[in-house]
């Protein structure tokens, strides 16, 4: 009994300190590694003549800029999130076909998103932890496994290889959605939001 009683204790606590750890996340530059190198070079004479300018209140609000510049994500953007290179590609919307695919709500919401996995090792993917879907109210939506989809998002994804797939929700009409992926043992959260104009 104490043995069982220790074991559970220490799974809690390793879970705790894993919880404890925070998500790397940032947007995808699209630029070649020599533009990248040129770029680095540029930044860092920018940023040793502006700090001779800048006053702390000036550094704090470019900060501040870069930041909202950064949540800012829409179809097509791709996020680095912990090595794992995710890019929502498309959404649609989905009426079903009248017979088995009819949705409880208004329509369903699909998305086409790619995972390319560019760490040295395999990454766990899946959508039901790692993937939702909130209305402009900040109520998750269903997701929907019944309707018929490309591909799938769940499962390992190899060092250097890419998962693409859609996943569905049933959704009510919204002015806009918004998709987040996080990894359930760590803090932060990549955000896309999605407006009614991209479906």
């Amino acid at each position: 009994m104490k043995k069982g009683l220790g074991l559970m204790v220490g799974l809690v606590l390793a879970i705790g300190l894993v919880a404890c750890g925070e998500s790397s996340v940032e947007p995808v530059e699209e630029e070649t590694t020599a533009d990248a190198a040129t770029g680095e070079e540029e930044e860092a004479t920018e940023s040793d003549d502006t700090n001779e300018e800048e006053g702390p209140d000036d550094s704090a609000a470019n900060e501040e800029e870069e930041a909202v510049d950064e949540d800012d994500l829409g179809v097509g953007d791709a996020v680095n999130f912990n090595g794992l290179h995710v890019t929502v590609n498309e959404v649609r919307k989905y009426e079903g076909d009248g017979d088995w695919e009819t949705p409880e709500n208004d329509f369903f919401f699909i998305l086409d998103v790619s995972i390319e996995n560019t760490t040295d090792e395999g990454a766990n993917i899946s959508t039901m932890m790692q993937m939702d879907l909130v209305d402009p109210d900040g109520y998750s939506q269903e997701m929907d496994i019944f309707v018929d989809t490309k591909g799938s998002l769940d499962g390992e994804v190899g060092a250097g290889r890419t998962m693409a797939g859609e996943i569905s929700f049933d959704v009510e009409e919204a002015d806009f959605f918004e998709f987040i992926f996080e990894d359930p043992f760590m803090s932060g959260q990549a955000i896309w939001k999605l407006e009614s104009s991209d479906w």
